[in-house]
């Protein structure tokens, strides 16, 4: 994923799922930000640089309000950090289950 693609998305998920949760000026700011590299990325404004990415100050911004927002899932159990409860034994029924599931009937109409 480029820097343009990781900033869009990045603004994207700000501004679509989390604007409630973002300042009055966050919010003006990252639709500006985002509307500049939709419209306007790769072409040459004469008054503007070119939009292909973000500054390193606006790309610091928004990710700054993004793990502040956004909450960061860990995957706790596949790291072995979350206790395992007691073994059960396998109930008779689930021991002796079919290898394949059973065949359709033909309708001979």
């Amino acid at each position: 994923m480029s820097q343009r693609e990781g900033d869009l998305s990045m603004l994207s998920e700000l501004l679509d799922h989390h604007s409630d949760e973002l300042s009055e000026t966050e919010v003006e700011a990252f639709a500006d930000m985002r509307f500049s590299l939709q419209a306007y990325g790769g072409m040459e404004i004469p008054s503007k640089p070119k939009y292909q990415q973000l500054t390193d100050k606006q790309r610091t911004w928004v990710m700054s309000a993004h793990e502040r927002i956004v909450p960061q899932y860990e995957n706790l159990v596949s790291r072995g950090l979350v206790p395992r409860g007691r073994e059960v034994e396998t109930p008779a029924v689930l021991r002796n289950l079919p290898k394949r599931p059973p065949t359709r009937r033909r309708d001979d109409t």
